[in-house]
């Protein structure tokens, strides 16, 4: 390391770190990179099966050669090669094993592309459990080939590029779970959970774990995620695609005395390569939800049931309470709620637009 660039190789390990996209990461270290490996052309790749051609290009001077990779890449020595011997350095000397690269298709495409890559000097980073991967690849028109020092120091920062890259994901994913967290939030009081295609959550808004727990108290009636069991049925097949593209087909419905409860099945975009399915919930309330706020949960309870036209005997059978506490709760609700003509006045604050 004596015989380099001490703050070329500092800087270059600077712009490993701090960057959080492909783009960014080839703005800061291209040329620190053709430097160190004294190198004409620098190429950065990201590999995913979800971009559209597959590949992800970023480079300065040899985009215009790289543009149509996805149609030729079979071809190329170099993937064919390298996706063999994923995280090793390697160079077109050691991957042609005596072939002449000017009877390559590599070249041949170079040449069309008015540029003579006469070398190259590459790695293919692929992290294990890890969907996407990338490359960096070093093009020179030089006769020399890259010499074995500048091999080992390809091998040498491979693990420090591999994590680079891993962060592009990383960083990627969650810029892509902001904007959906974004987007659920957008309407005031949003209840949404997300999850996978395992049926586990990716995220959800804070209101909807207590909502649940209101309608489903039982902790029998919600799976270990949390989920009532009751949607699961339907949840699974709509996620087997064995539900047909109806919108009223992916919903569920459940009406109670005090309200009611839905929630519609939506699958969204697929982000960091995981499908994911949004859980809009939504509950309709026989009485204004204020009164959620201003009431006791059994103040409430009696006072929806009150403003449905129920005595004072049927509200507590339905309560299992007495007949007093029943009263009580009733009386409570319309002090609270000021309301002074007792039922009367209860079921007309309820129907008050």
């Amino acid at each position: 390391m004596s015989r380099l660039p001490q703050q070329t190789f500092l800087d270059l390990m600077c712009g490993l770190v701090e960057s959080r996209s492909l783009a960014q990461f080839q703005e800061r270290t291209e040329s620190l990179l053709a430097k160190l490996f004294h190198a004409d052309h620098v190429a950065f790749c990201w590999m995913h099966p979800d971009l559209p051609t597959g590949f992800d290009w970023k480079a300065s001077t040899t985009g215009h050669f790289l543009e149509s990779y996805y149609r030729w890449y079979q071809d190329d020595f170099v993937f064919r090669w390298l996706s063999q011997h994923p995280n090793i350095a390697w160079s077109d000397t050691e991957m042609l094993r005596g072939r002449k690269a000017e009877e390559t298709e590599t070249y041949r495409r170079s040449r069309e592309s008015h540029l003579d890559l006469r070398h190259v000097l590459a790695v293919l980073l692929a992290p294990e459990h890890q969907r996407g991967s990338g490359a960096v690849a070093l093009y020179s028109e030089r006769a020399r080939p890259f010499s074995a020092e500048r091999r080992r120091l390809l091998q040498g920062l491979t693990p420090a590029l591999s994590g680079a890259f891993q962060n592009f994901a990383r960083f990627g994913a969650l810029s892509s779970h902001n904007q959906l967290l974004e987007e659920l939030l957008r309407q005031e009081g949003a209840n949404a959970i997300v999850l996978d295609a395992y049926g586990r959550d990716f995220f959800r808004t804070g209101a909807v774990t207590s909502l649940l727990e209101r309608w489903f108290p039982s902790r029998s009636d919600r799976d270990d995620w949390g989920i009532p069991r009751a949607w699961r049925e339907r949840m699974d097949a709509f996620m087997a695609g064995s539900i047909l593209l109806n919108p009223t087909t992916h919903s569920w419905r459940e009406e109670r005395e005090l309200g009611a409860l839905e929630v519609c099945f939506t699958k969204l975009l697929r982000i960091d390569g995981r499908d994911l399915w949004e859980l809009r919930v939504k509950e309709f309330n026989a009485v204004p939800e204020e009164w959620r706020r201003i009431l006791t949960p059994r103040q409430f309870e009696a006072a929806v049931l009150a403003a449905q036209g129920l005595a004072d005997k049927e509200i507590a059978d339905r309560l299992g309470i007495t007949e007093d506490t029943a009263k009580d709760h009733v009386q409570s609700a319309c002090r609270r709620l000021k309301v002074s003509s007792g039922r009367k006045g209860l079921i007309a604050l309820a129907l008050r637009p």
